[in-house]
């Protein structure tokens, strides 16, 4: 597991963890210990990482899948509302809190028929 390790963790101090800090042309100094060690050691290594969809979204602050899908179950039919796209009467919407608090909800409304999608401050 040791080598696993070394392998993996090049960038790392060997005595604390702490990343490495490229100190002169030759060496890395760990910023926490200031222990030493060797650039000849971890020359021409690949450095990579993997990140989801899921943590990319988490980190930009963008709605997950999940917050989708669950707005489509949370839609409501107002069958007095009027489509301005294709005139039908009936939209689908959601409401939400998205102005100050004493400010009223924004509704957004969706046909069914044709997708269209416009908006109303209450």
């Amino acid at each position: 597991m040791k080598g696993y390790s070394r392998q993996r963790d090049f960038m790392f101090c060997e005595v604390c963890g702490t990343m490495m800090s490229i100190d002169s042309p030759g060496y890395l100094k760990c910023l926490h210990c200031i222990s030493p060690r060797r650039i000849k050691g971890i020359s021409r290594k690949k450095i990579g990482y993997t990140i989801s969809a899921e943590n990319l979204r988490r980190e930009l602050g963008m709605s997950s899948l999940d917050d989708i899908e669950e707005e489509r179950e949370l839609k409501q039919m107002d069958y007095n509302a009027k489509c301005k796209s294709c005139h039908h009467m009936g939209m689908a919407y959601v409401a939400r809190q998205i102005r100050s608090a004493d400010e009223g909800q924004t509704i957004f409304y969706t046909c069914p028929i044709c997708a269209h999608r416009q908006t109303e401050n209450s």
